[in-house]
């Protein structure tokens, strides 16, 4: 990636693939977990969800507004560690999901970072 601002486009573009990883990973869920679940005040909601579900239902939903009413993401996003930390408990192959999530953090810095 080049110093070059990423557009809102390429960031909203880079949800939706990380949305297709969890579902190639077999992730995603069809049955969205109940209210009370998504309204933990917990960071991450690690109290009610697992961290795929909250990628699913909490994050995505919640970058892709910010991203389409303000035009940027959080100046401070990096979940990629913490992505790493909780896949490495799965079964699952999350290696292009992980990878997902990076790329979408370093889109995050090169926002705020870029020239």
């Amino acid at each position: 990636m080049d110093n070059a601002r990423p557009s809102t486009d390429m960031m909203l573009r880079q949800l939706d693939r990380i949305a297709h990883e969890m579902q190639q990973a077999g992730l995603w869920a069809d049955q969205r977990p109940d209210d009370q679940a998504l309204a933990s005040p917990h960071p991450f909601c690690f109290d009610t969800l697992r961290f795929e579900e909250w990628l699913q239902w909490k994050f995505l939903p919640q970058m892709r507004e910010l991203l389409e009413r303000f035009g940027a993401p959080p100046a401070n996003c990096s979940m990629a560690p913490l992505a790493e930390h909780q896949f490495a408990e799965m079964d699952e192959d999350t290696e292009r999901l992980l990878a997902a999530i990076a790329e979408f953090d370093a889109l995050a810095w090169h926002f705020f970072n870029g020239r």
